[in-house]
């Protein structure tokens, strides 16, 4: 069970973000302009999608999470779901960690402006 604090957020996560992330998914929307990370979006242009879809797969879980929590899904099966999460998870973690990371060299190395 859910604890009220944890409802909350992943009910913020499925509830909210997830509509965000399949909109900036399905549109290809850029990055924005005047932000502290434009710099480094334009360093690695991929750093957006990987991003996005690293996001999905947090709304993904919170969703599994929601869907025990009432009922939806039993016990075992959420345990085969989270299982086949969390491999794209941690995936695209080390992804977006070492793209994030080679655009901030870019942007130090002044490759990028």
């Amino acid at each position: 069970m859910l604890g009220t604090f944890d409802l909350i957020i992943n009910g913020f996560v499925a509830v909210v973000l997830l509509p965000i992330v399949l909109g900036s998914l399905f549109t290809g929307s850029k990055p924005p302009e005047h932000s502290f990370f434009s710099k480094y979006y334009r360093a690695d242009r991929h750093l957006m999608l990987v991003g996005n879809v690293f996001l999905l797969a947090v709304c993904a879980t919170a969703a599994v999470k929601l869907a025990l929590h009432f009922g939806a899904i039993d016990a075992s099966q959420e345990v085969t779901i989270s299982n086949w999460l969390t491999i794209p998870f941690l995936g695209l973690l080390v992804v977006f960690l070492a793209m994030l990371i080679r655009a901030v060299l870019r942007v130090r190395r002044g490759e990028v402006s």
